[in-house]
């Protein structure tokens, strides 16, 4: 093998191995879910209609049926973390409130690396 040839391997590999670490670096927390969906919610809705208007299961379920629904999403990259949360509490009848007229309080954000 000549040196030129040689290098080139080594570059290739040195390459293969970077791409393989940051991939590995990657990675996601729960389900993807739109936050367009859950402006949709109102005070008043039951817990079957909030999971049917957010088109899939909630991450975590705390109190039992009385209690909060919570829909978490997170990903990374070795740059940036991005992230979203939202929750909706159930009154003793199993009714949905706590909604400010103005729709739901939401937390979407990021963060970046230096």
């Amino acid at each position: 093998m000549t040196e030129i040839a040689a290098q080139d391997r080594r570059l290739r590999l040195l390459a293969f191995a970077l791409v393989s670490s940051l991939l590995a670096a990657c990675s996601t927390l729960g389900d993807d879910f739109e936050l367009d969906r859950a402006r949709q919610i109102r005070n008043g809705m039951t817990r079957e209609e909030v999971i049917a208007i957010m088109g899939s299961p909630p991450s975590d379920v705390e109190g039992g049926d009385h209690g909060k629904l919570i829909w978490l999403f997170s990903s990374a990259d070795p740059l940036v973390v991005h992230f979203k949360r939202v929750s909706f509490s159930f009154d003793d009848q199993g009714k949905l409130y706590g909604i400010p007229k103005e729709g739901i309080a939401s937390a979407a954000g990021q963060f970046a690396g230096n």
